[in-house]
């Protein structure tokens, strides 16, 4: 029996994802627990990679006003995000102006802490091991060393807030017309042949 190598990845694998084009970490350990009201606005070299991330001909603006309250070690985050921005579209391939509102709402958690609503084995003597979620359609977004980018949440709720098939106001697909099928060529030899 061989034992076969794995084949090396390419390079290009092995480098680090590059920086977001918007950045804004916060500590959460300056969040008030009443809340901390945070705004954050892409500035103009901002919006161009922005723009060249998401593969859009351009943004023309980009801002998030969020509130930001803290309980323990989770933390709460409502607020909003706005943008003008141009797609191209999907059935004239012509840009078009395009302005968005997105509301926010999400939990963070510390990214190593357990799930507190867990049962484990050792707690009951092997028993059971059930994890339960009381009124939390998703899990808590990740607190990484101690910090939220509110860059990435917010570029992230861009991305998601952007129709993936945009259609400039008043463009209307229309279907080309049948093509008629060619003409056989028994039907040509048809014609040629001479009445007797």
């Amino acid at each position: 029996m061989t034992s076969e190598t794995p084949p090396a990845l390419p390079p290009e694998a092995l480098q680090p994802m590059p920086p977001l084009p918007l950045q804004r970490p916060i500590r959460v350990d300056e969040i008030k627990l009443r809340g901390s009201h945070v705004a954050v606005r892409a500035e103009a070299a901002e919006l161009a990679g922005i723009a060249a991330m998401l593969d859009l001909p351009s943004v023309e603006s980009l801002e998030a006003r969020y509130v930001l309250s803290r309980s323990g070690t989770r933390v709460k985050l409502e607020g909003e995000m706005k943008a003008t921005l141009h797609q191209i579209c999907a059935v004239t391939l012509d840009a078009f102006p395009v302005t968005l509102t997105v509301p926010l709402k999400l939990d963070f958690a510390p990214a190593d802490q357990p799930n507190p609503r867990r049962k484990s084995a050792d707690d009951d003597g092997g028993a059971i091991d059930v994890e339960v979620r009381l009124n939390e359609e998703d899990p808590p977004e990740p607190i990484v060393d101690g910090m939220i980018d509110l860059g990435a949440v917010t570029l992230e709720f861009l991305a998601l807030g952007l129709d993936p098939y945009p259609r400039k106001p008043g463009a209307v697909f229309a279907e080309p017309a049948p093509e008629q099928p060619p003409e056989s060529p028994f039907a040509a030899l048809a014609r040629l042949k001479r009445p007797e």
